[in-house]
């Protein structure tokens, strides 16, 4: 008897596996809109980057929805030149670039990081069962960009918990910015770098749309 169960538990944790198996790494959609949606902006112009969701969300990979209650997302913005070969750093960002504005109600910060260059992080309000952010950019410098919201989720948080998870499986997101529309992709194609052109040609998808990336002129 003790055998029978024993072999019976074996098959039920090696199935468990097998079904865990195909699952691979989550990806949650992260809706996000930025307005206006222009391809050229003049000095002075403002830019508001908004994201607000309910925490029922979809995930890419096993085209469900899960409960992510209180949920730590760890969401980010780069800034990125495209017009020159180096990265800006934060104090070029926020003094010669662009002005960013964060109201005092939200948790995102501003930082230096010497990988990434000027960045946005820190956490979405969560608040009645919705999850809420928001921010302004006012472009002061001519110059063609490109900036991106997205998550460092994968990095900092990704064996966080949830109902229906499957323990050994990690967990990212993918940004949905502007309903997935083309957020001026062909600019990364005028950059001095080639490996903005690269980017355009054969990681588009997963590296420019996944991560909310979105490119803009200033005049």
């Amino acid at each position: 008897m003790k055998y029978v169960i024993f072999s019976m538990a074996l098959i039920l944790f090696f199935s468990c596996q097998d079904d865990c198996s195909i699952i691979g790494t989550y990806q949650f959609e992260i809706p996000a809109t930025l307005s206006p949606a222009k391809s050229i902006f003049n000095i002075g112009d403002t830019i508001t980057v908004t994201s607000t969701f309910s925490d029922k969300v979809y995930d890419k990979t096993t085209d469900r929805t899960y409960s992510l209650e209180n949920f730590k997302f760890y969401p980010n913005t780069v800034f990125y030149r495209l017009d020159t070969t180096g990265i800006d750093t934060l104090e070029m960002v926020t003094t010669d670039h662009f002005e960013i504005i964060v109201g005092s109600e939200y948790e995102y910060n501003f930082r230096i990081s010497n990988f990434c260059g000027a960045l946005l992080e820190g956490q979405f309000n969560y608040e009645n069962n919705v999850y809420d952010l928001q921010y302004k950019i006012v472009v002061k410098k001519p110059g063609l960009y490109v900036t991106g919201f997205g998550t460092r989720l994968s990095r900092f948080g990704d064996r966080q918990d949830f109902p229906g998870k499957c323990s050994r499986e990690g967990v990212d997101t993918w940004t949905v910015l502007n309903e997935g529309t083309g957020n001026n992709a062909e600019f990364l194609l005028e950059a001095v770098s080639e490996t903005w052109h690269n980017l355009y040609i054969s990681r588009l998808e997963s590296d420019f749309h996944g991560l909310g990336r979105y490119c803009f002129k200033v005049e």
